[in-house]
């Protein structure tokens, strides 16, 4: 009995499925001649072709249909992956790793390459997570100083600012005594230091308005005097320091400064005990000359300790 033969109007399309590898060529081929004979709905059609095959080749035309379906599905769930891992694109945690199993299953046919990519995905939904833990510990604790998240937000980033301001100073004046003792305010990129403290004052003066008085008593070592105290201190030196242009920007008008930290000429003044220093704080007085923390040549910027 002679073999069954393809029929002319598929030919094409068997010649596509059984040179089919699994490669984006291959699956390419397989799906233009797919939708030329089927359509759109050429997936769901493919499989019949199975029995227009002869006998010797149907075995090897399931096969390789399976192989394409396979493919493509798996090569879908890449693309949605990727997609997921763009920096800019945020995700709902819980949606997508409800999703995981599934997406496993089907990257799992491109093999270390596939577990990888579910690897970073998995560390993006444990990253939403914990963002998603610290958003809520954030509101939480706002409302717990009677606080908005930006209000809170706002402390934070004067704490950040002041902290990071220190640790500049120091590493500068460092830098400033490798390059021959030169004062501060002489090195290369000491605007960058102003900007610094321009900074700083915006957001100190922002926390000392009344909605923040709690977060300071509690979390600003001495209070609301001793921020005022390092604020009349930063605004002196930037006044001091800042060039014209700087100084004819400023948010708050002299007397509205005044009112906020006190006049400038009574920044000397006795503020009361604040409570003891920080582990490794020196005061001004009792530092030594040669210390790092102390700007080069004298040095007009003060660091202080918090």
């Amino acid at each position: 009995m002679a073999e069954k033969e393809i029929p002319e109007a598929l030919s094409s399309l068997f010649d596509a499925v059984l040179a089919y590898q699994d490669t984006q060529d291959g699956l390419g081929r397989v799906r233009a001649v797919g939708q030329a004979v089927f359509g759109a709905g050429w997936r769901e059609k493919i499989p019949e072709i199975v029995k227009d095959a002869p006998d010797s080749l149907k075995a090897k035309v399931k096969t390789n249909i399976d192989r394409a379906l396979t493919y493509e599905r798996a090569g879908n769930v890449w693309a949605e992956v990727s997609r997921m891992l763009d920096p800019r694109r945020a995700i709902d945690p819980a949606q997508v790793r409800a999703k995981l199993p599934e997406m496993q299953k089907w990257l799992s046919i491109f093999g270390k390459a596939g577990q990888d990519l579910i690897a970073k995905l998995q560390s993006k939904i444990a990253q939403a997570e914990a963002g998603a833990v610290t958003s809520g510990n954030a509101a939480a604790l706002a409302a717990n100083y009677g606080l908005t998240v930006e209000q809170l937000w706002n402390f934070d980033h004067f704490m950040r600012l002041k902290t990071y301001y220190d640790q500049t100073i120091s590493r500068t004046s460092a830098r400033c005594v490798h390059l021959g003792g030169l004062e501060l305010s002489q090195y290369p990129y000491f605007g960058y230091i102003l900007d610094l403290l321009d900074e700083i004052l915006t957001f100190g003066m922002e926390i000392l308005t009344p909605p923040y008085a709690k977060i300071i008593q509690e979390r600003y070592k001495g209070g609301e005097p001793a921020l005022k105290k390092i604020l009349r201190e930063f605004k002196n030196e930037f006044d001091s320091n800042a060039p014209p242009e700087m100084l004819a920007d400023e948010g708050d008008s002299v007397d509205d400064v005044k009112n906020k930290l006190g006049s400038l000429a009574d920044a000397n003044e006795d503020e009361g005990d604040i409570g003891p220093a920080p582990d490794g704080f020196e005061s001004p007085d009792s530092a030594p000359a040669s210390s790092a923390g102390t700007p080069a040549g004298g040095g007009s910027v003060p660091q202080q300790g918090n």
